[in-house]
């Protein structure tokens, strides 16, 4: 487990609680799901890796459309949070105690689909994590990204307004120094066979206290790209 991993390891049922500490989680994840589901035609019996996947909102989302979904993350708490909703939802997915480094070992079949949200900005080495993700994917496979810009605006709003000021998050969930430039994300894709197909920021209203997909990447961005055939 690393550093960062650890830091979500104590919120176990909280990843299930609307209005606790990972409320924020809760208000994006619809909105996050329509967009990739959007892009993801018939989700029926096509196969999803959730990587870094918590306590599997967006697992339990793509499982729900009729996916075949495996979800993975470094804290065995979330992980047991996790199996433990799926039951009570009466969800099927295969939840591990794994990374992708730990996982492409075991050579599992390619997916359909490999979802990566909110987690690039805590990993330590971006271009192996990617590495190791997308080499699971099929050829005209799609991958579903979300994460923070490196820009001043994201220090500001998702470091010190976010967690500082209107404890969206909790303090110390984010690092600047770990923020990802689209500019380098696409590189990344690049160098392993992925082109990304779209790129849509991810915009807070302060008035309607809810977010929205936008054009704006200068704080949260998402999006999706395609390995090449």
């Amino acid at each position: 487990m690393t550093i960062e991993s650890e830091k979500f390891e104590k919120f176990g049922q909280e990843w299930w609680n609307p209005t606790g500490k990972l409320f924020s989680l809760h208000r994006i994840n619809p909105l996050r799901f329509d967009y990739f589901s959007s892009r993801s035609g018939d989700l029926s019996n096509k196969t999803v890796l959730d990587i870094g996947c918590g306590g599997g909102l967006l697992s339990e989302k793509f499982a729900g459309a009729g996916a075949r979904v495996t979800g993975i993350d470094l804290s065995p708490v979330a992980i047991e949070a996790a199996k433990r909703h799926a039951v009570e939802s009466g969800l099927s997915i295969d939840y591990k105690v794994s990374s992708p480094e730990r996982l492409v070992k075991d050579a599992p079949a390619p997916f359909d689909i490999i979802v990566c949200a909110e987690v690039l900005e805590h990993v330590d080495d971006l271009k192996g994590f990617l590495r190791d993700s997308l080499s699971m994917l099929k050829p005209g496979g799609l991958f579903f990204f979300g994460t923070i810009n490196k820009t001043m605006k994201a220090r500001l709003f998702a470091i010190f307004v976010a967690e500082d000021l209107l404890n969206m998050v909790p303090k110390g969930t984010h690092d600047y120094n770990r923020f990802v430039r689209p500019s380098i994300l696409k590189q990344i894709l690049e160098e392993n066979g992925v082109e990304i197909e779209e790129l849509k920021g991810m915009t807070y209203d302060p008035l309607k206290l809810e977010f929205k997909v936008s054009n704006d990447t200068t704080v949260n961005y998402l999006g999706y790209a395609r390995k090449r055939g």
